[in-house]
């Protein structure tokens, strides 16, 4: 019986030039693992140089985003593929054909939008929603979007937090049921939105030739030609040049950046707290006779409790997070302080 499975653990006879699971996701986790290494290498280099990178910092998601696009629109076109993709000899064809013929414009258009705007989109839904989830907390139920006394942007908001955890987890599921059928040849995507570029993968042929590689250039008819066509000529060799250099470098920069990584985590990480001075004890007189659950900014009833690590002091989230954002400081001892300072606290009634 065992022949008659032999099918679904190798590529088999069937189509040679179809990638293994193996290829498909290995690809895919690259794809995963080079931005949140960028964006861990620029915040290392902005916390050494802020007046300069502090912008980069801010917007580093509309500015990954251009970067993205500019990359894996280059290697749709020259390469047949995205830059994993062609790390891995890996090549997209129309899912419409049943030969490899290089993709069009169009196809390469819709590609890039979904290699780009579908991750894009998702990163900064979650953000938000964790984002929310933090303001709000995990107790928000699911109805309590249709209470009568909020407005309708709490009313979105709430609905939003309700109903995108359902929306992720069908995602997921889909993800899944994709990457199934794909390892059980039930289909030849192995995500969904591999579906949605209307593409699909296959290995790179030995007849394949990276369009990039080419300079164009015929040095045999190189006298015979004005100035103003080997002016065009050798800037067009340079372009290619600088294009092929690039690629390289990207390639070889996938691997530096995890050792930059460990690099910079081990150089600017905080000395021990044992060698710090121990500061002195706050003074108690501005918080005498208060309650331990009145907000010592606000003085009323705390609502989402959160804790300020640097002194323990624990406020309403909406006056801790405004006044860290405009002072830098704990409104009680001084010391300096910032909102990755700040913890969330989950309290329960006994």
């Amino acid at each position: 019986m065992a022949e008659h499975a032999a099918h679904l653990t190798s590529s088999g006879p069937l189509d040679p030039n179809r990638p293994s699971i193996f290829e498909v996701l290995a690809q895919q986790s690259l794809m995963r693992t080079v931005r949140p290494a960028i964006r861990h290498a620029v915040r290392v280099f902005a916390e050494r140089y802020p007046e300069q990178l502090g912008k980069v910092v801010q917007f580093y998601d509309e500015l990954y985003l251009m970067f993205d696009a500019i990359v894996q629109s280059y290697f749709l076109k020259t390469c047949g593929g995205s830059f994993a993709e062609n790390f891995y000899d890996l090549k997209r064809v129309p899912s419409s054909s049943q030969s490899t013929p290089s993709l069009s414009s169009g196809l390469r258009i819709r590609a890039t939008a979904c290699l780009v705007l579908i991750p894009y989109l998702r990163q900064k839904l979650d953000s938000f929603f964790e984002d929310l989830q933090y303001k709000y907390g995990q107790d928000v139920k699911f109805f309590s979007f249709l209470q009568q006394n909020l407005s309708v942007k709490q009313r979105l908001l709430r609905l939003y937090l309700s109903v995108y955890p359902y929306v992720h987890s069908a995602w997921e599921v889909v993800t899944l049921a994709y990457t199934l059928s794909y390892m059980l040849r039930g289909g030849s995507w192995h995500c969904p939105t591999l579906h949605l570029s209307g593409t699909r993968l296959c290995r790179l042929g030995p007849d394949d030739q990276v369009e990039g590689s080419k300079l164009g250039l015929d040095f045999s008819a190189w006298s015979q030609l004005s100035l103003t066509r080997k002016m065009l000529l050798a800037l067009r060799a340079v372009l290619r040049l600088t294009a092929a250099c690039l690629t390289t470098s990207l390639s070889v920069g996938v691997f530096f950046l995890q050792f930059l990584e460990w690099w910079y985590a081990t150089d600017s990480s905080a000395p021990s707290l044992t060698a710090l001075s121990t500061p002195p004890a706050p003074t108690q007189e501005t918080l005498r006779g208060v309650h331990n659950q009145v907000c010592p900014l606000c003085m009323r009833q705390r609502v989402n409790s959160t804790a300020l690590s640097v002194s323990g002091y624990v406020f309403c989230y909406l006056c801790i997070t405004e006044h860290v954002r405009k002072e830098k400081c704990c409104p009680i001892t001084g010391y300096p302080a910032t909102s990755e300072h700040l913890v969330k606290i989950y309290e329960q009634d006994l």
